[in-house]
């Protein structure tokens, strides 16, 4: 089929959508081309629904004229390709427009939404309106879509967030519009609160595949808990980090920790909170973030942050959290440093260190750490920030990071392996064993985060951070992920999700699911206009 649209059918778009919906200028075009993978693609045209209907539209519109769609729901899918199709001459199907939160449901703690809804324009609903609800964030910064990530299977800090999913609406490669689990009857009182329905369950079908595109979903929140809690776990070291994964994951299986963990390597604790380190430090000297790089790397070195240090969120009501922590400090007293903190110490601790700054160096460093950790520690309890983003800055001389900044247009660029792991400390130092000889083969570091995200999984999150500005080094970021990636596959260790750049290290031609997956598409999409490349043979 030829992907790309001709001029007949660009017209038949404008038709549809109106000519301010419809990007074909090259300059224009850019902008969706930008991403912080360093990667490259030839897209023709960019089309930006408002409605299903709409959608629907360009759908029977791309069969008929044999062009190819690449819907994106935000575009914000950080160093796993942004916003790019996995080919060259798809056009981008921008979803961004359908930005409508449709219903919150407090008593059965729900959402429907569209893709466009970020987790940040939810979040604003909920506090604007006092709601007492959580929603199940990520660090991806605040204007990434819950739908999308959803979809691309994403962690959230209490849950994976792809069984959080019902009630989908979806427009079909073959035109046809369908919801799953029980909203396809009219009445059915339990469309938003059970994922399966009757007979075959579909939503699983629209999860990191190229069958259809969602144009609406119920998204599970949580109710506000009465009282919250963090413990910071911490060792000096590296052969302690097996029993550290351990006795977590023990408690994890006795449902003593709840929420993800997040256990992070040096490199990302320092990654992590230098950038917001400088940024207080200017803000309170009235200056440039870059005069205080390195005093923000050399405080960090004085607080002796471990190796390893993990993040245990612990929520509900406060004799449970308190009955919870004592079971977290007796199981990890004698393996690691701890510390707690929740609402009444981080204020206390702020307050107490903000009156003696001026005399007391020491109590200026506190309050600049405990400044810089409040966005991280304000991430467990479900307010989404764009803090994380600022490590995607750290790498580049000169970096500068606000709530406007688009990483994906400035210089920094990152790229993500994702592999999955059972949850032991014999497996979390396999992930750790095959990363570090790899990114020291190719001259990057190994920002590494290893997520506890039930009870059986674990998360190794590989990041790589380069200046987009080098071709060398971004090739090479490349070749490194490339083979990380390699290696994780051999070992067993399949990565959960993959980058535009990496799904055919994945996917097997003559392998019966892959052919299966081939097959379903042929039925759901049959002139192939969705994605081709995507998760797909096809």
């Amino acid at each position: 089929m030829e992907s790309r649209p001709s001029t007949e059918a660009i017209e038949a778009c404008v038709s549809c959508i109106g000519e301010a919906h419809v990007v074909a200028e090259a300059d224009a075009l850019a902008n969706w081309c930008a991403n912080v993978s360093g990667l490259e693609r030839d897209v023709p045209l960019v089309l930006r629904p408002s409605s299903t209907a709409e959608v629907k539209s360009l759908v029977l519109l791309a069969n008929k004229f044999r062009f190819s769609l690449y819907p994106i729901s935000c575009g914000k899918n950080w160093g796993l390709g942004s916003g790019l199709p996995p080919r060259d001459g798809t056009t981008i199907l921008d979803l961004g427009r359908m930005n409508r939160i449709i219903e919150v449901n407090v008593d059965l703690h729900y959402a429907i939404v569209e893709p466009g809804v970020t987790q940040a324009q939810l979040h604003t609903y909920i506090t604007t309106h006092d709601l007492p609800l959580v929603i199940n964030i990520t660090g991806a910064g605040l204007g990434t879509s819950l739908i999308g990530n959803a979809l691309e299977r994403g962690i959230g800090y209490f849950a994976s967030r792809a069984d959080e999913l019902c009630a989908l609406e979806v427009v079909l490669g073959n035109g046809d519009v369908i919801q799953t689990g029980h909203a396809h009857y009219s009445n059915a009182k339990t469309a938003n609160v059970y994922r399966h329905g009757t007979g075959p369950a579909l939503d699983g079908l629209f999860a990191q595949s190229n069958f259809g595109i969602v144009t609406r979903a119920t998204v599970a929140l949580m109710p506000e808990p009465a009282y919250r809690s963090s413990v910071v776990a911490q060792i000096d070291d590296d052969a302690r980090l097996p029993l550290l994964v351990d006795r977590l994951a023990n408690l994890r299986k006795h449902n003593v920790i709840r929420d993800v963990v997040h256990i992070g390597n040096r490199h990302r604790s320092l990654i992590t909170l230098a950038p917001l380190l400088c940024k207080h430090l200017a803000g309170a000297n009235g200056d440039g973030e870059e005069k205080h790089r390195q005093e923000a790397i050399n405080i960090l070195k004085r607080e002796k942050f471990g190796s390893w240090s993990a993040l245990v969120g612990l929520s509900g009501r406060e004799s449970m959290v308190r009955s919870a922590l004592q079971e977290v400090e007796a199981e990890l007293c004698t393996v690691a440093r701890l510390s707690v903190l929740d609402d009444r110490r981080l204020n206390g601790a702020l307050s107490l260190f903000s009156r003696f700054r001026k005399v007391l160096p020491l109590a200026r460093r506190k309050e600049a750490v405990l400044s810089a950790m409040a966005p991280l520690y304000h991430l467990t309890k479900g307010i989404p920030s764009n803090a994380p983003l600022d490590s995607l800055y750290w790498p580049l001389e000169g970096w500068t990071c606000d709530d406007h900044s688009e990483p994906d247009r400035d210089n920094c660029g990152m790229l993500y392996c994702l592999p999955f792991a059972p949850l032991t400390g014999a497996a979390a130092s396999l992930l750790v064993a095959h990363a570090e000889p790899v990114f020291q083969k190719h001259e990057f570091v190994p920002y590494m985060t290893l997520n506890i995200v039930d009870s059986k999984i674990l998360e190794g999150v590989v990041s790589l951070a380069f200046d987009k500005r080098d071709p060398k080094r971004t090739n090479a970021a490349h070749k490194c992920i490339e083979e990380l990636q390699k290696r994780y596959v051999e070992e067993g260790l399949i990565p959960y999700r993959v980058g535009v750049q990496g799904m055919h290290q994945i996917i097997r031609e003559n392998d019966p699911f892959w052919l299966t997956i081939r097959d379903l598409k042929e039925v759901l999409d049959p002139v192939g206009i969705i994605a081709p490349g995507r998760y797909n043979i096809k």
